[in-house]
């Protein structure tokens, strides 16, 4: 088998709350080899000598609807908390981000761009449909499929055949070499299997993992109830998973205090530092270094065409302004790739165009015809989400001091994210990165062929002719040169503004939940081995 990378890993820059949240998890046996793992399933330890109890429901806090529940379609982080308990794939993560198999129980490697993988037997479908290498070669079939108009087709478009050998046998053969390809299948939703034949995934998902869906209140609850057929001998250990939703963190902190719910997760940093140190039975694991907070330019038409105008945007960024004011320090300055990242590379050092000039920026604007400033219209943003409201303002001002306007329009996710995926914003629009299974995955945003460069009206050959190298290298220090030349090519160009790098989540769940294991890639797949104890 093919050996993985794991990821780097970082914390908050809140020390004392940091220390206290690495206490929490040692005083109950959640770090430091607390993984048991066995031949049929794994299970994170809730303390060395408690024993699992099956039953009860864990109330989850969560803090956006679902926006889709298909796997292959869906583009919204939000509904990947469902995706990751309701569906599951070849691959799967384990808490220390290695791969591990899945719905597999062995898979080989031919030659450098074969894989054959062995499927466990017994498995179904929640309607009780068997799963079979059928439904893999349909998954994958899907996703290539022009018409289904899935994000995933990109990161799976080195795949050359999908070839079913027998019914617990499905072969993968790819046009290269491919460093990504084993990520993108352990990784939820990316790598999710989806019952062939079946229909409106999207508002009854249908999979073959832990949970499986019962009902779902838009802005209320969504809930989950045992899979009695789970392949995972004795998992899991809940009888019923249920999500309430809350639009601001506010309520959402009081509902945890309150024990209305069992866990949740915070976006704010410092909101998160403050609560770790509010009650001793409080576990907090501070998230890692993986969303991005880029601005995404329409090049499609005047002005962004002009590269002068995309660098002076670069150039009156304050970036370090922006990351101290609002998330007190809790991240860096960096390019495209965060660090926690699976394939990424910390220490890229000083962008091009990444240095705060109001001055250089003005000269810029005057050189492409702008001597008395620019107007770029509207920069959309998530309403949601008030730490990215909070970035956009201060890059309004910002930019206003160096002759740029813009006016800020705060949009609701679902069509800000259609606006995003189709081009049909003016000049500029922020969504958030969050962790994605390579590094590939988020230069995937910025190739000429795919969906979301085709939105951009990026048309770089060399650009793709690096990306395209760089996944195709399966040598860590070869691949690592190739990425930062990569950032480098996009800064210079200035494609895609790229503000700051934070932790995604902080989570937080009271000590009576036991035996979940926090993940860098904030999926909480390891609901499949949480009880509560009460």
């Amino acid at each position: 088998m093919l050996k993985t990378p794991s990821s780097t890993t970082a914390g908050p820059s809140f020390d004392d709350a940091y220390d206290l949240s690495r206490r929490n998890l040692l005083r109950l046996g959640l770090m430091g080899g607390a993984m048991l793992v066995g031949p049929s399933f794994a299970v994170a330890a809730g303390g060395p000598s408690e024993t699992p109890v099956a039953g009860g429901t864990l109330t989850i806090g969560a803090d956006a609807d679902p926006i889709g529940l298909d796997p292959t379609t869906v583009t919204a982080f939000s509904s990947y908390d469902f995706t990751g308990l309701i569906y599951t794939g070849l691959l799967r993560w384990t808490a220390d981000m290695k791969i591990e198999p899945d719905l597999t129980v062995s898979y080989e490697r031919p030659d450098d761009k074969t894989y054959v993988f062995k499927l466990r037997e017994g498995v179904k479908f929640h309607n009780g449909q068997d799963f079979t290498a059928e439904d893999v070669k349909y998954t994958f079939d899907r996703i290539l499929d022009p018409a289904t108009a899935s994000k995933l087709r990109a990161q799976y478009s080195g795949i050359k055949a999908v070839t079913v050998l027998d019914p617990r046998t499905v072969k993968f053969e790819l046009k290269t070499t491919d460093a990504a390809f084993l990520n993108y299948l352990a990784t939820n939703p990316d790598g999710a299997i989806v019952p062939k034949g079946v229909e409106n995934l999207s508002t009854q998902p249908v999979g073959t993992g832990p949970f499986v869906f019962e009902s779902y209140q838009p802005n209320q609850q969504f809930t989950l109830t045992a899979n009695p057929n789970y392949y995972e001998k004795g998992l899991p250990f809940l009888s019923k998973v249920v999500f309430k939703f809350y639009k601001d963190q506010a309520t959402l902190s009081s509902a945890l205090r309150s024990k209305a719910i069992d866990m949740t997760w915070l976006k704010d940093p410092k909101v998160a530092a403050l609560m770790a140190k509010t009650s001793p039975d409080l576990v907090s694991a501070p998230g890692q270094t993986s969303r991005t907070f880029p601005i995404w330019l329409n090049m499609k038409a005047k002005p962004l065409d002009d590269i002068r105008v995309r660098r002076a945007l670069s150039l009156a960024t304050d970036r370090k302004a922006c990351l101290d004011t609002v998330l007190g320090g809790s991240g860096k300055i960096g390019a495209m790739i965060p660090e926690s990242q699976v394939g990424g590379y910390d220490g890229v050092g000083e962008m091009p165009y990444y240095k705060h000039d109001a001055a250089a920026a003005k000269k810029l604007l005057a050189e492409a015809g702008y001597p008395d400033g620019i107007d770029l219209g509207n920069y959309i943003v998530v309403a949601a989400n008030p730490l990215d409201v909070a970035c956009a303002q201060i890059l309004h001002q910002q930019w206003q001091a160096a002759g740029i306007t813009v006016k800020l329009t705060p949009m609701e996710t679902a069509p800000l994210l259609n606006l995003w995926s189709t081009g049909g914003w003016p000049t500029l629009l922020s969504v958030a990165l969050s962790w994605t299974p390579d590094a590939d995955a988020i230069f995937q945003y910025v190739k000429s062929d795919s969906k979301f460069g085709t939105a951009m009206g990026i048309a770089d050959p060399q650009l793709d002719k690096l990306i395209t190298e760089a996944r195709a290298d399966v040598d860590p220090a070869s691949r690592a040169a190739k990425n930062l030349q990569i950032q480098r090519h996009i800064a210079e160009n200035a494609y895609v503004i790229q503000t700051y790098q934070y932790p995604l989540r902080w989570e937080i769940w009271w000590n009576y939940a036991k035996g979940y294991m926090p993940l860098a890639a904030n999926i909480r797949s390891f609901v499949r081995t949480t009880w509560v104890k009460k």
